[in-house]
């Protein structure tokens, strides 16, 4: 049985709320910082980018639970119990540590239910001493992996639908959620589980990209799944680089991209509001291609006007009577076949409808798409922002995803 929009819609939030819950209570997880409001006066109301950390945990565990309970997932009815059973009261989570309040510039969570931390836990299971230091990171963990797989067996067998919407959810959350410290990015092995080579890996890229294009058109902008799977793309390059994932600012900007792709995933945001008045791509790559599509036409056209421009020159002059008549049964001739040629490359116009969908789609990528700046290093990359905007362009092209085009009449 097919899903509903709303339920699919929940599962997308469910996973992300996954993700974003165990992400803030990991002790070694990425704490954003958060706008602090004046103090004087005391009372005022706070945004949600302004709320204290504890609101903000109390918010989103909150939201944890009620897409638990909308999509029927709570085996047993032990998942608030469990849930409180590893997650402390104060919402700090098992060794964590608070972010310090950050400038204007710097924001918490996205604002809603799925975008906030896991923070104050519900009320702690019955029978739990009240001075009793937070669990193991082991039991957390563990919580999570158990009721994660729960989640996605359940969800597959009700609808396909619902499985790659809750996994798509929390994949994207991951990007930033699940990122370690810097200092544990690296094994001995390789790239570790919590670097960004990993989570922002060519694997895992395709495997996002794949998610994006099955979910409903319905439910997304048409331009949504394939201008974030540009982004994905440039982040991609980001963190294949080890020069530039080492940018110090590349925790903030992440963070930022994570809140724009909630906004277009979750709240349904049109992305072209995001294009800034009189934007444009800097490149000239659409008119290569679209001189490659139509080059037979323009050939023949040359061809046919040299020809009979050719014909009205030597007609007034002394050429033989068979070069003006080759000349003007050629020229016309072309003129003919280019026409006929135009007229049964009904496929050519539909690439060119397909070229400028593709054009707009890289403009809509390019907007969303926030990136660090690349440190300057010895290679000699990095340069003014036309040649990092053009860098950006070359890579949100990479994207595997593209928008629906209607068939042929």
């Amino acid at each position: 049985m097919a899903s509903s929009r709303a339920e699919v819609g929940a599962a997308l939030r469910l996973g992300w709320a996954v993700a974003e819950v165990r992400g803030r209570a990991w002790p070694d997880g990425p704490r954003p910082g958060r706008a602090v409001p004046p103090l004087d006066p005391p009372d005022v109301l706070p945004l949600r980018s302004q709320r204290r950390p504890s609101d903000a945990h109390r918010e989103a565990l909150r939201g944890l639970l009620t897409g638990v309970e909308r999509l029927r997932l709570d085996r047993h009815h032990r998942f608030a119990d469990e849930l409180a059973a590893v997650l402390p009261v104060d919402g700090a989570g098992p060794g964590s540590r608070e972010a310090p309040a950050s400038g204007p510039g710097d924001t918490t969570a996205p604002g809603d239910a799925s975008a906030s931390a896991p923070g104050d836990a519900p009320a702690s299971a019955p029978g739990d001493a009240p001075d009793a230091g937070p669990p193991p990171w082991a039991a957390t963990a563990g919580f999570f992996l158990s009721w994660d797989a729960w989640f996605q067996d359940e969800l597959a067998q009700r609808d396909e639908a619902l499985a790659n919407a809750y996994l798509l959810g929390r994949g994207l959350a991951e990007c930033y959620w699940g990122l370690g410290s810097e200092a544990a990015w690296s094994t001995a092995s390789g790239p570790s589980a919590v670097s960004p080579a990993f989570l922002l890996g060519a694997d895992r890229r395709r495997e996002l990209s794949r998610m994006l294009g099955r979910l409903d058109p319905a439910m997304t902008h048409e331009t949504t799944p394939a201008a974030i799977s540009g982004s994905l793309e440039a982040w991609g390059a980001v963190a294949e680089d080890e020069h530039w994932h080492r940018a110090p600012d590349l925790r903030v900007t992440l963070y930022e991209q994570v809140r724009r792709w909630y906004q277009l995933i979750i709240l349904g945001q049109d992305p072209t509001t995001l294009i800034r008045p009189y934007a444009k791509l800097t490149g000239v790559r659409g008119i290569g291609r679209a001189a490659r599509l139509f080059w037979p036409q323009a050939v023949l056209f040359i061809t046919a006007f040299a020809l009979v421009t050719g014909f009205f020159t030597v007609s007034g002059g002394s050429a033989p009577t068979w070069v003006t008549s080759l000349l003007a049964t050629s020229g016309f001739g072309v003129f003919v076949a280019a026409g006929l040629l135009a007229r049964g490359q009904s496929a050519a116009q539909r690439l060119l409808t397909r070229l400028r969908q593709d054009a707009y789609t890289d403009l809509v990528a390019v907007s969303l798409t926030t990136v660090p700046e690349r440190p300057p290093g010895a290679d000699g990359r990095g340069g003014d922002a036309r040649s990092a905007r053009s860098r950006l362009e070359s890579l949100v092209r990479r994207r595997a995803l593209t928008p629906p085009t209607p068939p042929p009449a």
